[in-house]
């Protein structure tokens, strides 16, 4: 998923955000480098989207959004990108799946997976980008792990579902979606933030699709010790380790 048009500064956010990407940094290789269990890389994730919501309802005030926002459920335009993510998310969304999930739902995720995993293998990264495949947690229109969706889809905020319609499924630019842009560049910093502290932890995953990357964490049982054992779990779904 592309970003948006950086805001024209009526407060100066990006000092505090820096700061959020290094304090994040910092307390996850801190808390990585003491427990490195799945209940830790768990918290890691939760730690991440709490964060940001946090950041998000405090920002409302100093920056507020210039007019209503277009998102809902059911208007799933977004959806239709490729989504970058952290290993430690995807492992959040594979846990989250594992106990919520009843039996129907998730032989329908996992046949949604292998169709998303047959289309994007033939793809190259930069025909992936423009294919605008549907992610498989998308059900009728909604998110089904909305609570523990990636920090680039809670970022995405959008003034005007027509723009978003027009530009995604046309093949346009999001960055000519008008769109509230607190949230994008601070969903950037977080995320900055967390990848830096999993490299640095030992773990050089990068950015992860999360279409094969949660398929990879579904089909190896134990995936998050696996992962942490320094079993490359998600080679195929690294996005930068694959040619463009």
């Amino acid at each position: 998923m592309t970003g948006t048009k950086l805001p024209e500064g009526r407060v100066p956010l990006q000092p505090l955000f820096d700061g959020l990407r290094q304090h994040l940094k910092k307390t996850t290789v801190e808390s990585l480098a003491v427990h490195r269990t799945p209940q830790r890389v768990r918290a890691v994730a939760d730690t991440v989207n709490e964060a940001f919501e946090s950041a998000v309802t405090g920002l409302k005030t100093p920056a507020p959004p210039e007019k209503p926002l277009a998102c809902k459920k059911g208007c799933d335009h977004c959806c239709h990108l490729t989504v970058m993510t952290d290993a430690a998310t995807v492992l959040r969304i594979a846990d989250y799946v594992r106990e919520t999930f009843g039996r129907a739902e998730r032989t329908l995720l996992d046949m949604r997976m292998i169709v998303y995993e047959d289309k994007a293998e033939k793809l190259t990264q930069s025909q992936r980008s423009m294919a605008r495949l549907p992610c498989p947690l998308l059900v009728d229109g909604a998110c089904t792990a909305h609570p523990v969706r990636p920090l680039v889809c809670r970022s995405f905020n959008s003034y005007d579902a027509e723009a978003c319609k027009k530009q995604i499924h046309g093949g346009g630019s999001t960055r000519e979606i008008p769109s509230w842009n607190v949230p994008w560049l601070l969903g950037l910093a977080l995320d900055s933030g967390v990848k830096e502290a999993l490299v640095e932890s030992g773990y050089a995953d990068g950015d992860i699709e999360l279409g094969l990357g949660l398929k990879a964490a579904l089909d190896h049982p134990n995936s998050s010790e696996r992962w942490l054992a320094g079993d490359r779990i998600f080679a195929r779904a690294a996005w930068k380790a694959r040619k463009p």
